[in-house]
């Protein structure tokens, strides 16, 4: 693994392997910043690998990521969610496809502010492409590579293990797609220690259903 990080940059690109790299940006980078570090890596990429190099934008698209390079595949999803297991399929196949049609090509995954994400397709794909047979250590393997210390992003991880267990379990054929409804009828939550609703601490539940939110407890 080579990674390169530099006070003077708002980066962090990650040779995960040989021929797939990571490049987080800062989450909170402003935008004359943030397009001046796009122009940076861009010009880093071309210089080692020609026109060699995918890109899978897992953020929001932009269309000055296109300008700096043509080929772009758009596969954002919500920060802080799993992506769909058919969105991890897709992506899997585009990525075997790319570095498949010649061994100098090489894959680069893009995401701003979320650091789990490029880690939960690194670890798909490890699966996928049999790198890593076992799920439990491609995941690790993956996210060894990435610094998570929020609570707030080891409770997204441990989501993001379950669904690559859940697409393992779609390539061995032991999960079968389920195309009848299911109803959501309650959920159960354990009681809340310490909770204390003077000091400000108001849980709530949000429901998605494709990535789109059809429910929300909070008061308005």
């Amino acid at each position: 693994m080579e990674r390169v990080m530099d006070s003077q940059y708002d980066f962090d690109l990650t040779y995960i392997t040989e021929r797939i790299i990571s490049v987080l940006y800062l989450p909170d980078l402003e935008e004359p910043r943030y397009r001046a570090n796009l122009k940076e890596v861009a010009a880093m990429l071309k210089s080692k690998h020609q026109d060699k190099f995918l890109l899978i934008n897992l953020s929001e698209k932009r269309h000055d990521i296109c300008r700096l390079n043509p080929k772009v595949e758009e596969f954002a999803w919500p920060d802080l969610h799993a992506p769909p297991l058919d969105k991890i399929c897709a992506m899997c196949k585009t990525m075997e496809s790319w570095l498949n049609s010649d061994p100098k090509n090489v894959v680069v995954l893009h995401s701003k502010g979320n650091k789990g994400k490029a880690g939960v397709i690194v670890a798909a794909y490890m699966h996928y492409s049999k790198i890593s047979e076992q799920v439990h250590q491609s995941f690790i393997s993956a996210f060894s590579r990435t610094t998570c210390s929020s609570l707030v992003m080891t409770l997204y991880l441990s989501v993001c293990h379950r669904y690559i267990h859940y697409f393992a379990g779609l390539l061995s054929g032991t999960i079968k797609m389920n195309s009848s409804p299911l109803f959501l009828h309650q959920v159960y939550i354990p009681a809340l220690l310490n909770y204390q609703s003077e000091q400000g601490y108001s849980p709530f539940l949000k429901i998605y259903q494709s990535l789109q939110l059809v429910y929300c407890s909070r008061k308005k």
